[in-house]
């Protein structure tokens, strides 16, 4: 019997094939934290200058009629999974079974996600009933080609990766490409939305036509998998073959192993604390905390610059304690830090920025150490379980671990989404706990509607919903951490074996037993922290430090930015020059001013020699930012008082 052409024989392959689904998933995560507010603006108490919205503060959809009808779509995109995922395990063709169905897909995905952000009926309130069906129409058909891309591209993941270690290589290297989605969507686009806003008076939809082209990533998969007629696997005669698995019989192993669906209950509850936060995250920091893009980047910062880090300890822990206790960790993390979100907003601070950026970056280090994890598990589990079962049973239906996976999470994931926050986003509460509903109209915001029904200041409504999210986050972690207690210590091949022999008496394990663990490979391990360290976490200390230096350029007009951030970034210990040179020009500055400024030098020095790269040095970064700050401040006051003097708009942006 001949043996199948291996896929990935190179390590850079594993890289690049691992990103086949950036592009898709990086809309999709798009879509996820700005489609529903970019709609219905209710969540964001009227801050269009962010161009976060499509149409000002302007609600597109019939909020009630829009959040059933995408809960709907959103369990549609669940169910297909199932069918689709039946489909690519059992397509047999002369180009393969993966490659077709990505093939057929793209441009329908590529052509729904443009038409979905063009509300083609108008902005008048007599036009939402027809953009609200509008949107879901392209919606599902989105959905449909998204999840058939995708299925057939993680289906291939057992196949194209021969052992458990380069399985867990290529889903850290996927977990590092889910991580710069997150980390752009939440940390980078506002800053864009907020600068293209002001520059060109756009909005998020035409953000969105300018990142189409990513989605030519999941073509990659068309030119890497070796499948088909070329190279005989599985479909031509000589090769290895394996009998076709019926949907009903597909669905039904899925589901009664007890391994898998014992991690399926707990991926559900943190999935649903997770994607209601993800869809919130834009409204907690922009209208429960009042912070702007600039703010929300620095928070994120604080969030994703540990994870490579995190990931490295996740994987120790995990080698000592098992997977199961480090993943638990990671649910009572991710629940402390979303409370930070509450604890940091207007309701509770007030106007305290600094008190808000200090709970908020404590809170996002905390959080940063479930962030990889939640990327890397769900990728990593289903791969690990079909891969074992494929060897002991002959059943490759490795799609359909992935489809079960894809169901149960868009079922909660549109209950978390568009069943609870779209709801309670529309819901306000004054500091005397009056409640009302409160949608946007064509001359008032959602909050300003609010604040006339109580006959008081914007000031004194607060949105329950914002409010509210980071406590349902918190208890659906501890949910999932309790029900953890069901999960395997490990779900190493040996322990995933062992549970097939549970339902299967009869199997023969022997291969697993008594297997030693893979030896690590700390060259490629090293590797991937290297590129997640570049790509995901520090990239965003790069964007603070470089919007300091822009900052400080407009304040003393002496910075020289690129030459500075270059050498700041990527020099060790040029932080330190870097610090005192940028402290020395804003205290001239400050001075001139009449603006009091702290002496810095003993911290610029101190920290820069613990933390040696400008981007990692948080603690040097926030003192220069506070200070950028209070100078920021000063200007302002004196432009009011002499209103012919003003600062242009795009200064007063600047500060945070």
């Amino acid at each position: 019997m001949l043996k199948a052409v291996q896929s990935l024989d190179k390590k850079w392959k594993e890289l690049v094939y691992a990103a086949s689904g950036f592009g898709p998933n990086f809309l999709m995560v798009l879509m996820g934290a700005y489609f529903s507010d970019a709609v219905n603006p209710a969540g964001l108490s009227g801050n269009v200058a962010s161009g976060q919205t499509i149409v000002g503060t302007i609600c597109l959809v019939i909020p009630a009629l829009f959040s059933i009808l995408m809960i709907v779509a959103k369990v549609f995109d669940g169910l297909i999974d199932i069918p689709f995922a039946s489909i690519t395990d059992n397509l047999s063709t002369k180009w393969g079974r993966r490659r077709p169905p990505i093939a057929i897909c793209f441009l329908p995905m590529v052509i729904s996600f443009a038409f979905l952000w063009w509300p083609v009926f108008g902005t008048a309130e007599s036009a939402q009933i027809g953009n609200t069906i509008w949107f879901i129409f392209w919606a599902l058909v989105f959905f449909s080609t998204y999840t058939m891309c995708l299925i057939a591209f993680y289906g291939s993941l057992s196949n194209v990766c021969t052992s458990a270690s380069q399985r867990l290589r290529v889903s850290a290297f996927k977990s590092f490409f889910d991580t710069i989605s997150y980390c752009v969507v939440y940390a980078l686009v506002p800053v864009i939305l907020q600068g293209l806003y002001s520059a060109t008076g756009w909005g998020i939809d035409k953000f969105v036509f300018m990142c189409l082209p990513l989605m030519l990533t999941m073509l990659i998969p068309l030119f890497m998998i070796k499948e088909g007629k070329k190279y005989g696997y599985p479909e031509n005669e000589g090769f290895e073959k394996q009998p076709k698995i019926k949907l009903g019989q597909s669905f039904k192993i899925t589901f009664k192993n007890k391994i898998f669906g014992n991690w399926l209950v707990v991926n559900c509850c943190s999935f649903f604390g997770l994607q209601m936060f993800l869809v919130a995250m834009n409204a907690l920091i922009i209208g429960g905390m009042g912070m702007n893009g600039v703010g929300m980047t620095i928070l994120n910062t604080c969030a994703f610059a540990p994870v490579p880090i995190m990931l490295y300890l996740f994987r120790k822990l995990a080698a000592k304690k098992g997977l199961r206790f480090t993943y638990q960790t990671c649910l009572v993390s991710f629940a402390i830090a979303i409370l930070s979100f509450f604890f940091g907003s207007t309701f509770i601070c007030g106007g305290n920025k600094l008190a808000q950026y200090l709970i908020g970056c404590i809170g996002g280090v905390i959080g940063s150490w479930a962030i990889g994890a939640f990327f890397m598990m769900p990728y990593m589990i289903p791969a690990q379980i079909s891969s074992v079962e494929e060897k002991l049973l002959k059943k490759n239906h490795s799609a359909m671990y992935f489809a079960a996976q894809a169901f149960a999470t868009s079922v909660v994931g549109a209950i978390a989404s568009y069943g609870v926050y779209d709801i309670l986003k529309n819901i306000f509460v004054t500091s005397d706990f009056r409640f009302t509903w409160a949608e946007a109209t064509d001359t008032l915001s959602a909050i300003e509607s609010a604040a006339q029904h109580f006959g008081t200041d914007v000031a004194n409504v607060f949105n329950f919903g914002v409010m509210i999210v980071p406590f349902i986050v918190a208890v659906l972690c501890i949910v999932g951490f309790l029900f953890a207690f069901r999960m395997p210590r490990d779900y190493s091949p040996a322990e995933v074996a062992k549970t097939f022999k549970k339902m299967y008496p009869d199997l023969d394990i022997s291969e697993y037993e008594n297997v030693t663990k893979e030896k690590e490979e700390k060259g490629e391990i090293l590797f991937v922290q290297i590129a997640l360290s570049i790509l995901s976490g520090f990239v965003f200390g790069f964007i603070w430090f470089g919007l300091l230096l822009a900052s400080l350029k407009k304040l003393t007009g002496q910075t020289k930015c690129a030459l500075l951030w270059a050498l700041g970034c990527f020099v060790p210990f040029f932080g330190i020059f870097a610090m005192l040179r940028l402290n020395k020009a804003l205290a001239a500055k400050a001075a001139e001013k009449g603006v009091p400024v702290k002496d810095r030098k003993l911290v610029s020095v101190l920290f820069g020699i613990l933390l040696p790269l400008s981007f990692l040095n948080i603690v040097s970064l926030s003192l220069l930012q506070k200070d950028v700050n209070r100078l920021y401040a000063a200007e302002e006051a004196a432009a009011e008082s002499a209103p012919a003097e003003e600062l242009p708009a795009s200064d007063n942006e600047a500060a945070v």
